[in-house]
């Protein structure tokens, strides 16, 4: 069965129809989530809620936010009587594949700035400015450390949906536990492979990254160019779409 926009647009709207009281309950929790931790912050700091730590919340929110609520998206293919209901649809795989992704990765962007930047218009004019203006965090701009977050994101929304799918039960913890051992052990392998190849000690060699040598009592860094840091987004991006292509031939083997 081939994709069909016509068939895929009724599948998203019953999608929709069947789960939009979860959605709005969880847009709620969303809600009281960012309040709760930016007053939190916002009372626990002398000074106002700066630009920078808008981009910091808003990030590791977003992040946290989102790999969970990805998690949660093919869920009901781990119990067997919605599993039935979810694989017999006259739908193809690809089109019931698009529902789960349009949902987690495109409108969960939309959702969650939403959410995000009320929360900051109703609550920084309360932060202490003294005579200053309230500074809000701009939304669009096309700085490197947006790029490097966007691609951060996508990785680690690829990483979620493939656990959602893959694992049929306790889907977040098991994708979670999965990848910070997979991610330690590559650490741990990469370090000591340059090591091995440069002869000296490292005190800091993640894959992609500067490196720390420490010779004696010097410490050393070895930094990539500025002008090629761009090239490096390359590396979730490709791990992301692998993740993703990965994630549909695993829906693509699900039998009832």
């Amino acid at each position: 069965m081939q994709f069909n926009l016509t068939r895929f647009w009724r599948l998203f709207m019953k999608h929709t129809a069947e789960h939009y009281k979860y959605y709005l309950m969880a847009t709620a929790v969303l809600i009281g989530f960012v309040a709760l931790i930016m007053g939190f912050v916002m009372y626990a700091m002398s000074g106002p809620f700066s630009l920078q730590g808008q981009s910091v919340m808003f990030s590791l929110v977003m992040i946290i936010a989102g790999t969970i609520f990805t998690s949660t998206v093919f869920a009901d293919l781990g119990d067997k009587k919605k599993a039935i209901a979810t694989l017999t649809l006259p739908a193809s795989h690809l089109e019931k594949y698009l529902v789960g992704w349009v949902y987690s990765f495109l409108i969960f962007q939309v959702v969650y700035s939403a959410c995000f930047y009320l929360v900051l218009y109703s609550v920084l004019p309360l932060d202490d400015w003294g005579t200053q203006e309230p500074e809000y965090l701009p939304l669009f701009s096309g700085d490197y450390d947006k790029l490097v977050f966007l691609m951060l994101f996508l990785f680690l929304h690829a990483v979620s949906f493939w656990g959602s799918i893959f694992f049929a039960k306790w889907h977040f913890i098991k994708t979670a536990f999965l990848f910070f051992v997979i991610a330690g052990v590559l650490m741990f392998l990469n370090k000591l492979f340059m090591e091995q190849l440069l002869g000296v000690e490292l005190e800091n060699a993640s894959p992609f990254s500067n490196l720390g040598i420490m010779e004696g009592e010097q410490y050393y860094k070895v930094l990539y160019p500025e002008e090629k840091e761009g090239w490096l987004a390359i590396v979730p991006l490709g791990l992301g779409l692998l993740l993703w292509a990965t994630a549909y031939f695993r829906l693509k083997e699900k039998d009832i």
